[in-house]
Formats: structure tokens, sequence, C-alpha cells
């Protein structure tokens, strides 16, 4: 039996040590993690308990996708809370690959490669070989994901009329 299991970080009152717990409690106990943001969706009862805590730093819509950080907790910036998740998470999903090998070891062989560069996205053989800061990785990993958001023609949600 194979546990799957989701989870939120970067709730409003998180800390760092909730999220490093959170994180660690998901890496040691499920086997298929889902991990995401907190996201206010526009019109929602959490929007506005998010922006009347202040909370609620990035409007831009095409970032509210679950595994952009677009809310900061009261103890924690958008990107520490991001930059926490993406480390943890990315070693999770490698943990999977036995057992997708498992199930189906065709598509594994097919698109192992392919799996591995999309979860390891902004890594280079310097940061392979230590020669870079995470923090580095990670804000290429960013910048990549911007440019993956870009094709999209997405309204300013501030220049939109209210009905």
């Amino acid at each position: 039996m194979l546990v799957v299991g989701g989870l939120i970080v970067g709730n409003p009152d998180d800390r760092r040590e909730s999220v490093a717990a959170n994180l660690e409690f998901a890496r040691r106990h499920v086997d298929w993690p889902y991990i995401q943001h907190p996201t206010p969706y526009p019109g929602t009862p959490m929007t506005r308990d998010f922006e009347e805590r202040g909370l609620v730093v990035n409007p831009r819509l095409e970032e509210y996708d679950g595994t952009t950080a677009v809310t900061r907790s009261a103890h924690l910036e958008p990107e520490e809370i991001e930059f926490m998740r993406w480390k943890a998470e990315r070693w999770m999903k490698v943990r999977h690959i036995p057992a997708v090998f498992r199930h189906d070891p065709w598509f594994v062989m097919r698109n192992g490669r392919r799996m591995l560069a999309h979860t390891f996205r902004g890594t280079t053989w310097r940061s392979v070989l230590r020669l870079e800061k995470d923090r580095d990785v990670f804000r290429r990993y960013r910048r990549i994901r911007e440019r993956e958001r870009a094709y999209v023609d997405w309204p300013d949600p501030l220049s939109q009329p209210t009905p």
C-alpha cells in the first residue's frame, strides 16, 4: 500500500520550523506527496481573510497554480516558503521513481530522462558539483517557470471591471 498525501506549506501562521516539520513528515511518511501553497483565489473567503491580514503579495493570476507562493505567512516571505518546498519536494519526487518503474517500467524507460529534467529544472552541472548555491539554482528555476507561463495572455486582475 502507498500513502498519497497532500499538504499545504506557508499557511498564515507558519514559521520556518513548522514548514520544515511538515516537509520532513511528508518525506518520511508519504509515498506520493502533493505539496502546495495557500492560493487565495479572487472572490473567496480565504482571499478576504488573507487580504485583511496583509498576506497576499502577488495578485498575478497566472502564478496562482498552487506551486508558486503568492502569499506570505506572518513570519516568512513567499520566496522563502517556496524555496523550502522546492528544495525538499524535488528529492521526494526522485524517491517515487522505483514505485513508478514497478508499476510501468516502459513508461519510465521512455520518459525517465524527461521526468528528471522537469523535476530538476534550473539545475546545471555546476550545481550538481555543488559549485553553485541552491538559492541560485532556485532563482534560475523560477525564471524558467516565468517563461513557461509567458505563452498565456493573462488579464491583469486589477484592471478588470467590477461586476
